[in-house]
């Protein structure tokens, strides 16, 4: 019986073992499962955004751009935003985040090219809402009108009744304790003008709110600040970290016969830059940049053919 006894402590320790290591590796397994599986619903995001520039239909597009949204919103409602998702989605579309912890704020963004040379957008935005739970919220784009012709530097927009940009930066501001995100992006207008926009947004409970006015540009705050230029050049609209300040060409026209038409608009070698000063952006003129790579422009989101201008 005693030799009984010792045989049966003997198996215990390795017995423990064997079962600690089978945990393990079913946790590892897991691990790697729920990896694939994030890996796989980021790369689907892409593979439907590469069905939008494959189609030549633009409900066929509207619809697909509808379908990445309600995907993007249902993925990241029940699972945590990938930490790779910038290097995963970065190379098609937006992707721009800022802060940390409940205050951490990403935004993806995308085009879709019309038949007429416009362009519709679609955007999810994740961020920290009530009680510092992850949101998911979609962006609905709200086409220009005859009464909104434009983008313009005075309204307030909410996630109902977006204008629509790519975004490819996002900077984090404090207003006292309540943080202000400040969007630097891309809309591609038409087929003669391009824009660039300096956009703000405020969270507010699980409220996403667009306009926020604390750019000086002049007399006054406006709530954004656009540049709007020829569709046959390219501008800079750039966050350098080095001097603090948001950098961006500035735009004239070709001769003063042409002041107002910005569809002529061009940058002309000189530079100005908004820097956060007293709780507010301020333009500054005229700004001296020395950096021999400002004058590589962002990566615009590939186009499709012209084909329509037949």
């Amino acid at each position: 019986m005693e030799s009984l006894r010792l045989s049966s402590v003997q198996l215990i320790g390795p017995l423990k073992r064997y079962v600690t290591q089978v945990i393990l590796l079913l946790a590892v397994l897991l691990g790697a499962l729920s990896s694939s599986t994030a890996q796989s619903e980021l790369t689907s995001f892409i593979d439907l955004y590469a069905q939008i520039q494959e189609s030549s239909d633009d409900t066929e597009r509207l619809t697909l751009s509808e379908q990445i949204s309600s995907v993007m919103v249902s993925h990241w409602s029940e699972n945590q935003l990938e930490e790779d998702a910038h290097d995963v989605l970065g190379s098609a579309m937006g992707f721009a985040q800022a802060g940390s912890g409940k205050e951490r704020l990403t935004i993806v963004s995308w085009n879709v090219e019309l038949k007429n040379q416009t362009h519709a957008y679609g955007a999810v935005v994740v961020f920290n809402g009530k009680k510092g739970i992850q949101q998911a919220q979609s962006l609905r784009f709200k086409r220009p009108t005859a009464l909104r012709s434009t983008l313009d530097d005075q309204s307030r927009y909410t996630s109902k009744e977006w204008p629509g940009a790519i975004y490819y930066e996002v900077l984090l501001r404090h207003l006292g304790n309540r943080p202000v995100y400040t969007l630097l992006g891309w809309d591609g207008a038409d087929n003669i003008k391009t824009r660039k926009v300096v956009e703000t947004l405020t969270v507010s409970g699980n409220k996403l709110k667009f306009g926020v006015p604390i750019i000086s540009a002049g007399l006054g705050s406006t709530k954004r600040y656009i540049l709007e230029y020829s569709d046959q050049v390219s501008a800079i609209l750039q966050w350098r970290e080095d001097l603090d300040m948001i950098i961006m060409d500035h735009l004239s026209p070709p001769n003063p016969d042409l002041a107002g038409q910005t569809s002529f608009y061009g940058p002309d070698m000189s530079y100005d830059g908004f820097i956060w000063k007293k709780n507010r952006w301020v333009l500054e003129e005229d700004v001296d940049v020395r950096d021999p790579d400002l004058r590589t422009p962002w990566n615009n989101p590939k186009r499709l053919q012209r084909r329509y201008r037949n």
